[in-house]
C-alpha cells in the first residue's frame, strides 16, 4: 500500500510558528522585526475591540499585518466557558466577517480566547 508523507516546503518535517493575540500596538514593532528577518506570523485579532486600550485601530490592521496571516479571536474576547453557545457563535462569526472585510481574504484560522478567572 502506498503511504502519503506530508511535509513542509523544501521537504522539511518541522515548522516553527509565531502566533500572537489581540492586535496590540506593540505588534507594529514585532512585525517590523519579523519583516526585517524574513519571519512570518499569525496574528489573532478581536475586531470588536480595535482602538480600545492598547489595541490597533481598525484602519491600521491591514498595513500592520500585510504579508502575515490574520486569524479570528472572537469579537470581544469573552471567556468562552462562561457564555451561552448562541453568543459564542455570534462572537466567532462576526469577528471572522469583520476580519474578512478588513483584510480582503478568507479568514481560516481561529484562536480561542482565554482568561484566568
Amino acid at each position: 500500500m502506498k503511504s502519503i508523507q506530508l511535509r513542509y516546503p523544501q521537504g522539511k518535517f518541522k515548522a516553527l510558528t509565531m502566533s500572537y493575540d489581540d492586535g496590540r500596538n506593540a505588534d507594529k514593532r514585532l512585525v517590523d522585526i519579523f519583516n526585517r528577518n524574513g519571519i512570518k506570523g499569525t496574528f489573532h485579532i478581536n475586531s470588536g475591540l480595535t482602538g480600545t486600550l492598547d489595541r490597533l485601530e481598525e484602519g491600521e490592521l491591514g498595513r500592520t499585518y500585510e504579508g502575515h496571516e490574520a486569524s479570528a479571536h472572537t469579537l470581544t474576547h469573552p471567556t468562552i466557558a462562561r457564555i451561552p453557545k448562541e453568543l459564542l457563535v455570534h462572537e466567532v462569526m462576526e469577528d471572522r466577517k469583520n476580519l474578512e472585510r478588513i483584510f480582503g481574504y478568507t479568514i481560516r484560522g481561529m484562536s480561542y480566547p482565554g482568561r484566568l478567572l
